[in-house]
């Protein structure tokens, strides 16, 4: 019987058994056919050879342990999808390898302060990185690296954000919070537009323009017109609060609407940033974090005498009673005295605690209180000539001239409506005319008419500024003014 054949699949330990088996056996067989012989082995002596003959075979071969699977890799979860796609996506630095750096877990914005009520710059997309540059006192805010944004920072919410070597970074103190500018409510079918994020809202069509403020997000506004190259609207703002009547929001940060028939309104005249004297060492100081108006008083009702742009630094020498507004030293070409006023919303203090408290210079004689234009009867100024804060030499003659729309629903008859001077800022007229014009025609809704007029400059240097209107009677419906820097 061929064992080995039948039992192939056995494993090698039990073929040694029976093999050992049968060696006994065939000994017994031997024995009994034999002549007489010796006793039959004895029986440990085969154990003992049986154990010697296992114990010269190799040891089988366990198997291996089963390697466990590998842990599945867990996919990270997907950027979280902006809430406004449309706001344009950050152009930033790649981070220095083993520098500061920063990476975004999901899309976030990247405002102009460590709160949601400060103005959005741009989106930050997740998977993005950035070069941190500062943080902020709590410690949930990290500043990042944006060139094109004043000071070229801005600030994202750390809970959104990972990042790494950023042991010696500065705390970097916040801006003020800027002041609210609300836009006036359209009517159902008027053009408007709604902000996607929260967005500036500035006196012309430019980062270069100062902000009167910031439209929250949500808010929407009715549209009175849009820039020469279409990326800025301008909307309608309550008069009594800035006094021109309308600012301009850029078009990527809002949502517009029933806005394809409004008209071109040419940009005004942007005043040159004006250098301002360095400060002496360890004076108090502000340095201005966007481009802010230089005033005559603490007060919007004052003219302007130019600009300050981003990160330009003057020397405090007083504040305002109410805190609202800073001091600062000026070039003597700049302001008569050397000293002008900032908003304080516009910039950042440093060493003031012991500022004193200035008076405020007389504030120019303020237009009369009108209520705003109600739907029925309103108007647009579609373009000034010259634009304001345009430079003209003393004891010149010029003209002005504007160019206006009647955005209302009722006509203004010529029997009924005129053009009327209202007041001057400095108490200084300059128009050489009568107070009163008449309309050329009567002006339909949706009609423009032109106004023009003469005038003479002053003898003295300074910004003059004329504020008229379109009345019915002594009911003004359209405040606009005009601005005129005398060199």
């Amino acid at each position: 019987m061929n064992i080995e054949s039948k039992n192939h699949k056995l494993p090698k330990r039990r073929y040694i058994e029976m093999a050992a088996v049968v060696l006994v056996v065939l000994s017994l067989i031997l024995a009994s056919c034999a002549p007489a012989a010796p006793a039959t082995p004895d029986q440990s002596a085969i154990n003992t050879m049986v154990a010697a003959t296992l114990a010269a075979q190799p040891a089988p071969t366990q198997p291996p342990a089963p390697t466990a699977p590998p842990a599945p890799t867990v996919p990270p979860p997907p950027p979280q999808a902006t809430v406004n796609p449309s706001i344009p996506v950050a152009v930033v630095p790649t981070p220095v390898p083993g520098g500061p750096s920063l990476i975004a877990n999901f899309n976030t914005f990247i405002r102009g302060g460590p709160g949601t009520n400060y103005v959005v710059y741009s989106s930050l997309l997740g998977g993005k990185t950035a070069t941190p540059v500062g943080r902020s006192q709590d410690g949930l805010w990290w500043v990042v690296s944006v060139p094109p944004a004043p000071l070229g920072q801005g600030w994202v919410i750390a809970s959104m954000v990972n990042v790494t070597n950023v042991g010696n970074l500065p705390v970097v103190p916040a801006p003020p919070v800027p002041p609210t500018t609300n836009m006036v409510p359209p009517g159902p079918t008027d053009p408007q537009a709604t902000a996607l994020a929260e967005v500036f809202v500035r006196n012309g069509p430019g980062p270069q323009y100062p902000a009167y403020g910031i439209a929250p997000a949500g808010q929407t506004g009715r549209v009175l017109g849009k820039s020469e190259d279409g990326q800025w609207w301008t909307v309608r703002i309550n008069p009594a609060n800035v006094g021109a009547g309308y600012g301009w929001v850029a078009a990527a940060y809002v949502q517009a609407s029933n806005v394809s028939n409004v008209p071109v309104i040419k940009a005004p005249a942007a005043s040159a940033p004006q250098p301002l004297p360095p400060p002496t060492s360890g004076s108090p100081t502000v340095t201005a974090v966007e481009f802010v108006n230089v005033r005559s008083g603490p007060g919007t009702n004052y003219p302007s005498y130019g600009t300050a742009a981003p990160g330009a630094v003057g020397q405090v020498t007083g504040k305002s009673q109410d805190g609202g507004w800073w001091q600062v030293k000026v070039p003597t070409t700049f302001a008569l005295g050397g000293l002008a006023w900032v908003s304080a919303s516009f910039v950042i203090p440093q060493n003031t605690g012991s500022v004193p408290v200035v008076a405020a210079p007389p504030p120019p004689p303020p237009p009369p209180a009108s209520p705003p234009p109600a739907p029925a009867a309103a108007c647009q100024l579609v373009s000034q000539t010259p634009p304001d804060n345009s430079a003209v030499a003393a004891n010149t003659a010029y003209t002005f001239t504007w160019v206006l729309k009647n955005t209302g629903t009722v006509k203004w008859d010529q029997s009924e409506y005129d053009v009327i001077f209202v007041s001057s800022t400095t108490g200084y007229s300059m128009h050489s005319g009568g107070d009163v014009y008449d309309l050329p025609s009567t002006v339909e809704p949706g009609q423009t008419v032109t106004i023009s007029g003469s005038g003479i400059t002053p003898a003295t240097a300074g910004p003059y500024t004329e504020s008229w209107g379109i009345a019915q009677g002594s009911n003004v419906i359209c405040p606009f003014y005009v601005t005129i820097q005398v060199k």
